[in-house]
């Protein structure tokens, strides 16, 4: 395919039209299904969007074809949250979960994530590009069209810009549209450096090699009890911001660390995690333009006593997203899968979730301008799945339902190829 195509008679296209700001409250749980609908993608853009004799009509040209009858249309997925470079596998770690072991415990018994990072820096470049090319091939077989890739198992300023080259040379490798991270401030290293120590670090020798290097696009960083405290996350934070490097934000993940107050108020385009978020923060913070990235694998996978309190997120006019959260610790590659476990796990209407795995995704990763809905003007990403209506997402669970997906009118994934 040239990027010219017209797909036709969907039984429910669902255009989750962009009003220029992510979806939040009531607005989250909108759609916006045409059925029997159709759009037209000429020069991998979105040229008409509506009733499929309408779009027939006006787009009758040499253009292919294809018959979306019985099928759902979506919006290409957006991954919003992925750490695919490492090498090395913990998943002896789980087994020791379920055994009732916790965090501290495993990382003395040589587990965790800073054993990832040790064995991450050992790893030739071939052995991660292998590792990273399966990890691509297995996210887009869940019609994936925009991924989101950090680094983070470096921990210093080499072997973050390394993981970062890396993840620039394997995405040529793939039909998919790669958006790198930077997340330097993963965790506080476990070397003898302090917290304080590797904050300086990051603010004045990696940043400026990232930027540098020209290719994250944003900076990701932990604002964690343990790792570090509020305090440090703003002040890197605040100087991301003022290099002109949009800020992410993990956030809450295992205890109370201020980090969902501390993103917002550092204007963070996302904050990811937010398992333990309290109710009161949630509260008196209240509406927000920042994404919280909710990440339901995650949380089922790390046994956490509690969940991020979506229903409550909502209430407050925050746009939410899902995603899979790929790590070293396990390698959940369904994005529809996640959108299923988001409707069972949070209590997430299926429209709900797709919203948070397509435009507010894509506004978690600051891309909402061209893509995260079917939009003319926007590029033609698109993602077809073998049902009649896209509620089928949340109750076929696990089913390989994904058809076909499309990035800029060219094929990524499909079925039986």
């Amino acid at each position: 395919m040239n990027g010219d195509i017209t797909i036709a008679h969907a039984a429910s296209l669902a255009r989750v039209t962009d009003a220029k700001r992510p979806r939040a409250g009531r607005g989250q749980g909108e759609l916006n299904i045409i059925h029997d609908g159709a759009l037209a993608i000429r020069g991998g853009v979105i040229v008409a969007v509506g009733d499929s004799r309408e779009v027939l009509r006006a787009y009758g040209d040499d253009a292919p074809v294809l018959d979306a009858s019985g099928k759902t249309v979506l919006p290409g997925l957006v991954e919003c949250h992925s750490h695919p470079i490492f090498a090395g596998n913990r998943h002896w770690e789980y087994v020791r979960r379920l055994e009732g072991a916790d965090g501290r415990e495993i990382r003395a018994e040589g587990g965790g994530i800073w054993s990832t990072i040790v064995k991450t820096r050992q790893a030739g470049d071939d052995e991660l590009l292998r590792n990273v090319a399966r990890a691509f091939e297995r996210i887009a077989a869940g019609g994936v069209t925009t991924l989101e890739v950090k680094s983070g198992y470096g921990l210093d300023t080499r072997g973050e810009l390394r993981l970062l080259r890396l993840l620039h040379q394997a995405a040529s490798h793939t039909a998919m549209d790669i958006v790198c991270t930077f997340l330097g401030a993963h965790i506080a290293p476990q070397d003898g450096r302090s917290a304080e120590e590797y904050v300086a670090v990051v603010k004045n020798e990696m940043l400026p090699a990232v930027l540098a290097q020209g290719i994250a696009q944003s900076q990701d960083l932990s604002c964690e009890n343990g790792d570090f405290s509020a305090e440090q996350a703003r002040e890197l934070i605040d100087i991301s911001t003022s290099l002109g490097l949009p800020v992410r934000v993990h956030a809450d993940a295992s205890s109370d660390s201020r980090g969902w107050r501390t993103a917002v108020a550092g204007g963070a385009l996302s904050a990811d995690h937010l398992t333990y978020t309290p109710d009161a923060e949630i509260n008196a913070v209240g509406a927000t333009t920042t994404v919280a990235v909710l990440l339901p694998v995650a949380e089922q996978f790390y046994l956490d006593a509690q969940k991020a309190n979506a229903r409550l997120f909502i209430k407050n006019n925050v746009p939410v997203a899902v995603a899979t959260d790929y790590c070293s610790s396990f390698q959940a590659t369904s994005l529809p899968l996640t959108i299923a476990l988001a409707c069972s796990w949070f209590r997430l209407t299926p429209a709900e979730a797709i919203v948070g795995a397509t435009l507010n995704a894509a506004y978690a990763l600051g891309k909402s301008h061209d893509r995260g809905s079917l939009d003319v003007g926007k590029r033609g990403d698109v993602t077809i799945f073998d049902c009649e209506h896209p509620g089928q997402l949340a109750t076929a669970i696990g089913a390989p339902l994904v058809d076909v997906s499309l990035s800029r009118g060219r094929v990524v994934w499909e079925a039986g190829k």
